[in-house]
């Protein structure tokens, strides 16, 4: 308790998930984990937390492999909704080297972070969830791997400040690592893991004393310098041996004059906070004048009535013009039938005019239809005729009726699965045009637009138009076509039923009109506010751990229950209209039908049918009208989800257009870069200036600098994710800005520090469009070190046993409470965990798999693309050293000669055997010559070479590889 405990092992040896059981986070099929139970949330009284009662000693802090990082400001995620404290705010920004990073942020510490932590980079977004853990009131501090993706000399500051300075002291923290060498010096307790299980387990004297220590500093140290040795026989590589060396630093150095001065860090924090924000001493954040910016800003919408645009479009993705017209006439034909259908009814009762002029008449009122009534009008006009007419029996009336009636079966059938053979067509063809803009859509709208919105439009408003669109225009099309009808009707008695109709379509189209005015406004905010629902819900998946170890699950519940609740107000205000536009609707019809039967009244001398008829005429029009108005404002309503897919389908997409270029380009991977300027946007800053340097076939530069330098914009801009604002960048003599970026992309590989897998198989992963053998893909396994070439036949072939997957999040209840290990004594099973072949399923995001194996895997893919340009982002952060420098070999024998590789590297140590390397500072060349000239060259600018090579804490070993003492 109180000490730092480290926990090592080879990539896939299940650090990660012994982690997770830790924490509570996976099932324990056997044995136990126990740790203190933390106070309720409403025992902990945050919000009157001080210096004095800070810590918690059973409560926890998480930080996971994969930093989570939510979508506010930089220093609302540090403080995690804890009360701000200056002093230790300040020390903690000061521990996690973060004052750097404040001074180059726009907003400082008021900076808003993307989703996910878009717009930071991989060090700063481990160093800010570094920090947030810092701050925490957290007695047990679990963490994984937080040197991976962080500068050696950044490293060293991290475990002297942080780790072990004053922050800490007091606080368990348990570590996964693969520097033991560097955490040594302060390390109490340590854990080897292999073949998934504990292979030594002690505190560091008891290792020491029965030699186990030796044994797992060789899994740092001897296995690497024993790689190194191999990888050097024919291509040497040179790979990040910065543990060791840190650790050696660490020992000969006292722990006083390492610690840099606190009053000089906090000094330095304040100036640069204080360029945004005043902190007064009641400790509340004071905006000066400027507010800062927004990097996610806030979802729009349209205002007023739909424009004719949006119903042209969904018009013409269903199918168009024509085919509604054809739609049109079927519906015609449907009324037509429908009205000759009542007229032969009519015509057979007039069959029975012999019974007497009372009996043909009381038939004809008998009929409730106003097309039946309408045919009153004009049966003097056929009794001349009745005497003179055929009489036909029975059955030919009835075969006659049947007959139309199956028409009119026949044709309402039609009616609707035209209409919904165009309605599947519409959403197909809107649904690929939706997906074809976003996966084109520029690199800054998939950076400031938050996953939520684009899920709401491909799940709720999709929804909407797949099950709803169809039915609306369909019975609005009814309605309005049997609204005419019934005044055509109406025309048959006396054109003044027009005065009636009038009338009633005033009055209705007043209030439909009053109506939309402001149901459509609140639909539009209800379907906004479904957005920040799916925004939160998979943010709270993405960090469901993080927020668990701090228990804040409380009050993120609390934040759903909030968005969920602003959803239901809109929901019930847009039901509400509805009811304010059926009541009146209802009131009118029911007025008109009074007016009309006291008109009836009133008038003297007229007769019996006449009166029914206008009655009735009167009822079925108010319907009538009522339904096709109050149809037209859902279509309308309804449509807004149309306007917002068609908002998004008609998003700038990036040009894919261009010229052609050779089949076999590029032959020779020669890279040229001429006054290159850049920017994220038209409105922003370059962050690229004058870039100017060349690559020549078959090289190895390597790329260095400080966060913020343009390294990952240097990447963005060789794969046109953002497009030069003037300048170009020549591959092979041509410019990329000129050809399609289909053959840019296509013909270039990258191995990005954050590893991008998709669902399915390892096969599917690493070959997705089946154009390698199995044999080719099982050669890249055994070439990342992922698969043990000891395996049978069978089981490379894929038919091996896929990895288990793991369990589902256990509830808090599955850990109790200690921090005890059992003792190496111990007898444990072995190893079950299978090797991976190519049918080992892969979850989402390759979930399923460590970070390190997820890394390897992405490198196997590139292996098997074979490509002329390599571009590869600290692609083997989270691996450990051995199998760093065996990844390192495989690099060299399956592209040296024959690619060109371009290393962003965070250790100088991965790239100081380069050909050339690029120091980039403030988006501009500081310094491009080989490794042995940038460091003998003194004079070098500010944030040179040299300079990284001194404060590295590599300095001895990065000296022997530059200057060639090694070979």
């Amino acid at each position: 308790m109180g000490e730092l405990n480290v926990i090592s092992g080879k990539t896939g040896s299940g650090k990660s998930l012994l982690l997770s059981a830790i924490i509570g986070e996976a099932d324990i099929l056997g044995g136990k984990v126990t740790i203190p139970q933390p106070p309720p949330a409403s025992q902990r009284f945050d919000s009157k937390a001080n210096s004095a009662n800070w810590i918690i000693p059973e409560s926890s802090a998480y930080v996971s492999q994969i930093p989570w990082i939510e979508n506010a400001t930089l220093k609302d995620n540090i403080l995690f909704g804890l009360p701000y404290d200056k002093k230790r705010y300040n020390m903690v920004l000061s521990a996690a080297a973060l004052e750097k990073d404040l001074a180059m942020l726009q907003d400082g510490d008021m900076t808003d972070i993307g989703a996910n932590g878009i717009n930071l980079s991989g060090g700063q977004k481990w160093r800010a969830s570094f920090a947030r853990a810092l701050y925490s009131r957290a007695g047990i501090l679990v963490l994984d791997d937080i040197f991976s993706a962080v500068d050696a000399h950044v490293g060293r500051q991290l475990f002297e400040n942080a780790l072990t300075g004053e922050l800490c002291q007091g606080r368990t923290r348990i570590l996964v690592t693969h520097h033991v060498a560097l955490c040594l010096p302060a390390t109490k307790y340590l854990v080897l893991l292999g073949e998934g299980r504990a292979l030594h387990a002690g505190t560091v004297e008891e290792l020491r004393a029965s030699g186990h220590l030796s044994e797992i500093l060789a899994h740092d140290v001897a296995e690497q310098q024993k790689a190194e040795k191999e990888a050097e026989t024919e291509e040497a590589v040179i790979i990040d041996d910065g543990g060791h060396d840190l650790a050696r630093t660490v020992t000969n150095q006292s722990r006083d004059s390492r610690r840099y001065s606190a009053q000089n860090q906090e000094a330095t924090l304040v100036r640069s906070i204080s360029r945004v924000n005043t902190i007064p001493e009641d400790g509340n954040t004071m905006q000066e004048r400027t507010q800062p910016k927004k990097f996610t800003e806030e979802e729009g919408r349209e205002t007023g009535s739909i424009g004719l645009e949006v119903y042209k479009t969904y018009i013409k993705a269903c199918r168009g013009y024509l085919y509604w017209s054809m739609l049109g006439a079927i519906f015609l034909s449907w009324i037509a039938v429908f009205l000759g259908r009542s007229y032969w009814v009519s015509h057979w009762t007039r069959q029975y005019e012999t019974q007497g002029e009372e009996t043909h008449q009381s038939t004809i009122l008998q009929l409730s239809s106003p097309w039946h009534q309408a045919s009153r009008s004009t049966t003097h006009r056929y009794n001349s005729l009745l005497a003179d007419k055929q009489q036909h029996d029975t059955m030919y009336y009835v075969g006659v009726y049947l007959a139309i009636s199956l028409c009119a079966w026949l044709i309402g059938t039609t009616r609707y699965f035209t209409v919904y053979i165009a309605s599947i067509r519409g959403s197909k063809v809107m649904f690929e045009k939706l997906t074809s803009t976003i996966l084109r859509a520029p690199l800054r709208f998939l950076d400031t637009t938050p996953v939520g919105r684009i899920t709401n439009r491909f799940t709720a408003d999709f929804n909407m138009i797949d099950s709803r669109m169809a039915n609306d225009l369909s019975f609005l099309f009814h309605c309005t076509i049997s609204t005419v009808s019934v005044l055509i009707a109406g025309l048959f008695v006396s054109p003044y039923m027009l005065l009636f109709a009038f009338a009633l379509l005033l009055g209705s189209a007043y209030f439909a009109r009053r109506f939309l005015r402001g149901a459509r406004e609140v639909k539009r905010l209800e379907s906004n506010s479904k957005s920040p629902i799916f925004e939160q819900f998979g943010s709270v998946l993405s960090g469901i751990g993080t927020i668990r170890t701090f228990d804040k699950t409380d009050s993120y519940l609390q934040r759903m229950f909030d968005r969920i609740n602003t959803h239901c107000v809109c929901s019930w205000h847009v039901f509400a209209f509805n009811r304010w536009m059926s009541f009146r609707a209802n009131m009118l019809g029911a007025f008109f039908s009074f007016s009309t039967a006291a008109l009836i009244v009133s008038l003297k001398g007229i007769d019996a049918p006449i009166a029914g008829f206008v009655l009735s005429f009167s009822l079925e029009l108010s319907d009538s009208v009522i339904w096709a108005l109050r149809q037209y404002a859902n279509v309308e309503l309804n449509f807004n989800a149309v306007e917002r897919v068609v908002e998004y389908s008609n998003l700038e997409t990036e040009d894919q257009s261009g010229e052609e270029v050779p089949a076999a380009w590029p032959t020779k991977g020669e890279i040229e870069a001429d006054k290159l300027v850049v920017s994220y946007a038209k409105d922003l800053p370059p962050v690229l200036k004058n870039l100017t340097f060349s690559v020549n076939a078959n090289e190895r530069v390597g790329v260095v600098g400080r966060t913020g330098a343009g390294k990952s914009s240097l990447t963005l801009a060789l794969f046109r994710f953002l497009e030069p604002q003037s300048g170009a960048i020549r591959i092979d003599g041509i410019d990329i800005s000129k050809i399609k970026l289909y053959d840019l992309r296509s013909r270039l590989a990258i191995i990005p520090q954050d590893p991008v897998l998709f669902s399915g198989t390892v096969r599917s992963n690493l070959d997705p469009f089946e154009q390698h053998t199995d044999v080719e893909l099982r050669d890249a396994l055994a070439r990342v070190h992922l698969t043990d070439p000891s395996l049978s036949s069978t089981q490379a072939s894929g038919s091996a046993t896929p990895i288990p997957q793991p369990p589902p999040s256990s509830s808090a209840s599955n850990t109790a409470v200690t921090a005890t290990t059992p003792s190496p004594e111990i007898v444990t099973p072995p190893n079950t965990n299978t090797a991976i072949t190519l049918s080992t399923r892969i979850s989402e995001s390759g979930l399923n798999l460590s970070q390190g194996q997820r890394q390897l895997l992405c490198l196997a893919r590139a292996i098997v693309s074979r490509p002329r340009i390599l571009v590869l982002d600290e692609a083997t952060s989270s691996v450990d050293m051995a199998t760093d420098k065996l990844i390192q070999k495989s690099i060299r024998e399956e592209f040296g000669g024959r690619c060109t590789l371009i290393v962003i590297a965070h250790r100088l140590s991965t790239i100081a055997d380069f050909d050339r390397i690029l120091v980039l500072g403030g988006g501009e060349v500081l310094e491009y010559d080989t490794p042995k000239r940038l460091y003998e060259n003194k004079n070098g600018k500010e944030g040179g070479f040299r300079e990284m090579v001194e404060k590295s804490g590599e300095k001895g070993e990065l000296e022997d590889v530059i200057l060639g003492k090694n070979n």
